[in-house]
């Protein structure tokens, strides 16, 4: 159970209104920096970037950013279940909001937590699918004869999603070799 009250927190959606009737002519710029291997394990990378005016983003000078990281969900009761590229662009919205010193929390104005990312708090931490090895990337590492074989096959589990599950592996074999 959560130790905070989340009606304590403004939500993403609260911050703009404030930042509007501050800066009626703010931009907001969102870009989704999801690698492809991030979309195959369903996690996605968003960065907000505010500019105060129309003339600050022509000039490149921005006031703040924000990013934020979401995991797809496996429980179809979440939004990480259907939405989550639009529940991490809300997130990193609401992070570069604060950072740009819009955050109205009722009872902590220097807070820059949003009440989106203490509900995902309360919900607990959500991790990606584990990606199973390929057996025949196992193999490999099993048939490696040099340390630069071995960091190689590591960079590619890694990039796969696997490193994880192929550490000790890969460490032992490494511990062989020396």
């Amino acid at each position: 159970m959560a130790r905070f009250d989340l009606s304590k927190y403004a939500t993403v959606a609260e911050r703009l209104v404030t930042l509007g009737e501050v800066f009626p002519d703010y931009r907001l710029e969102t870009m989704d920096y999801s690698t492809e291997a991030d979309r195959a394990k369903g996690v996605w990378r968003v960065k907000a970037t505010l500019y105060l005016n129309r003339e600050d983003m022509i000039d490149g000078v921005a006031k703040a950013t924000g990013h934020a990281f979401e995991v797809d969900s496996s429980s179809g009761q979440s939004p990480q279940a259907t939405s989550a590229l639009e529940v991490c662009e809300t997130s990193s919205v609401g992070r570069c909001l604060a950072l740009a010193g819009f955050s109205v929390n009722k009872d902590n104005p220097t807070s820059l937590a949003s009440r989106e990312e203490m509900e995902k708090v309360a919900r607990g931490a959500q991790h990606a699918t584990p990606v199973s090895v390929p057996d025949e990337f196992l193999v490999r590492v099993d048939a490696s004869v040099s340390i630069e074989e071995l960091e190689s096959l590591w960079k590619e589990s890694v990039e796969k999603g696997f490193s994880d599950n192929v550490k000790k592996v890969i460490a032992d074999k490494k511990v062989v070799l020396s």
